[in-house]
C-alpha cells in the first residue's frame, strides 16, 4: 500500500476515526484505524468499537499501490497533527505504516488486519433522506437528556421515529425529557422506530457539522446506518422498550414566563457557582418583571441573581437542578425567547424556544 493525500484531509478523517476507536481496550485492535487503499474507490479510514463504527472516504488521495493496514488511531492522529507539509505519504513497510512528509519520517507498528471487524455497506434501497442541518439540530437538542446512570437500558439511548413526513427524536433519564421534531422534505416510504446510543449520535453530530448537505438513514441487522458526504456511521441499536413519553409531557400548566435564553442561562450559571454536589439546586422566585434565582449552601454561601422576564401571575417559588436547566438552554438560540411553563413545586415544568421542541423537567422539593 502506498498513497499520497492532503494532510488536512487526513487529519480530519483520522480525527473522526479516533473518536470511535476505544481509548483503552483489552483488545488492541479496537484502538486502531484501518487504512484501505483501492485504485477505484480511493482511500478509506475505518474504526469501530463494535457498538459504533465509521468509514470515511478520502476522495482526493492518490493511490500508487493498493493495500490495507491497521494501526493505533490515537498514535497516528498525534503524528499527522504535527505535520506542517501540505501532503503526506502513507506506505506499508513490512506490516508497519510509514508516514512521510518530505522532512519527517515515522514508522508506526501495525496490527493484524484479519482481526479488524468489517463494517457494513449502505443499502441500495429503503433509506430515508433529509437535510443534514435538520438532523444535527434534532440530535443536539435531545442527546444530552439521555440517561447515563445505571438503570433501564432503553433510557441510555435516544428514540428516533420517522413516519410519513415527520421525524422525531426523544431522550429522557426519568427526571427530564427532551423532544424535538421536524418535517421531512419528502414522505418516507418506510417508517423507522429505533433507539440509538448517544455515542453514535454524538459522532453523527460532529460529522454533520463538517459535511452539510443531506444525510440518508437506513436500518439493517439491528444497526442504524447514516450516510453523509464521504462518511458512513454505523451504530448498534439499543434493545428495550422506550417509555410512553407522551404521558410525561404536561397537557396544560397554570403559569408561564418568558425570558431571553442568554439572560436566563447567564443567571443560572452565576447562581450555580455557589452550589455543591450535595446541594445542587436553585430556587426560582418568580414575580412580575423578574425571576430571582437563588442558591444557598452552608459550606460555600449564597447567591441571588435577578433575570428580567415577562410574567403575569401570582408570586411563585419553585426549585430545580440548575445543570438540567442549563443543558437545555445551551442548545437553544441565545437570542431566542424562551417560554417557561409551570404549575407548582411538585408538577413538571416545560421550556421551549420554538414550535416542535419541548423540554420537560421535574422540580426539586424546597425546604
Amino acid at each position: 500500500m502506498k498513497v499520497t493525500l492532503p494532510t488536512q484531509l487526513l487529519v480530519e478523517g483520522i480525527g473522526h476515526s479516533a473518536a470511535v476507536a476505544a481509548n483503552k481496550s483489552p483488545k488492541p485492535i479496537l484502538e486502531c484505524v484501518a487504512v484501505r487503499a483501492d485504485a477505484t474507490t480511493g482511500v478509506s479510514l475505518e474504526a469501530t468499537d463494535l457498538d459504533v463504527g465509521i468509514r470515511f472516504h478520502l476522495q482526493d488521495a492518490s493511490v500508487d499501490q493498493e493495500g490495507s493496514l491497521v494501526v493505533p488511531a490515537g498514535r497516528l492522529l498525534s503524528i499527522v497533527r504535527e505535520v506542517d507539509e501540505e501532503e503526506t505519504t502513507l506506505q506499508e513497510d513490512e506490516g508497519n505504516l510509514s508516514v512521510d512528509t518530505g522532512r519527517s519520517h515515522f514508522r508506526v507498528r501495525g496490527e493484524n488486519i484479519d482481526e479488524f471487524a468489517r463494517l457494513p455497506h449502505f443499502p441500495d434501497t429503503g433509506a430515508v433522506t433529509l437535510p443534514a442541518d435538520l438532523l444535527r439540530d434534532l440530535v443536539r437538542r435531545t442527546r444530552f437528556a439521555a440517561a447515563t446512570e445505571a438503570g433501564r437500558f432503553a433510557l441510555h439511548g435516544v428514540l428516533m421515529v420517522i413516519e410519513g413526513n415527520q421525524i422525531e427524536l426523544v431522550a429522557t433519564d426519568g427526571r427530564r425529557l427532551a423532544q424535538a421534531a421536524g418535517q421531512l422534505p419528502k414522505k418516507a416510504r418506510k417508517g423507522i422506530r429505533v433507539i440509538v446510543g448517544p455515542k453514535g449520535l454524538g459522532l453523527l453530530e460532529r460529522v454533520l457539522a463538517a459535511v452539510g448537505g443531506d444525510v440518508s438513514i437506513a436500518v439493517e441487522d439491528r444497526q442504524v446506518l447514516f450516510r453523509c458526504g464521504d462518511a458512513l456511521i454505523v451504530s448498534r441499536l439499543i434493545d428495550g422498550t422506550f417509555p410512553a413519553y407522551e404521558d410525561v409531557i404536561p397537557k396544560s400548566t397554570k403559569y408561564t414566563f418568558t425570558a431571553t435564553a442568554a439572560d436566563f442561562l447567564s443567571g443560572l450559571r452565576r447562581a450555580a457557582l455557589l452550589t455543591t454536589r450535595d446541594a445542587l439546586s436553585v430556587e426560582l422566585l418568580i414575580d412580575e418583571g423578574a425571576v430571582t434565582i437563588r442558591s444557598r449552601a452552608v459550606e460555600v454561601g449564597e447567591a441571588k441573581i435577578e433575570v428580567p422576564v415577562s410574567y403575569e401571575g401570582p408570586p411563585s417559588r419553585v426549585g430545580f437542578n440548575p445543570v438540567f436547566l442549563q443543558d437545555a438552554l445551551k442548545v437553544m438560540d441565545p437570542a431566542a425567547t424562551v417560554t417557561f411553563a409551570f404549575t407548582d413545586g411538585k408538577a413538571p415544568a416545560t421550556m421551549t424556544d420554538r414550535d416542535g421542541y419541548v423540554y420537560v423537567i421535574m422540580p426539586i422539593a424546597l425546604e
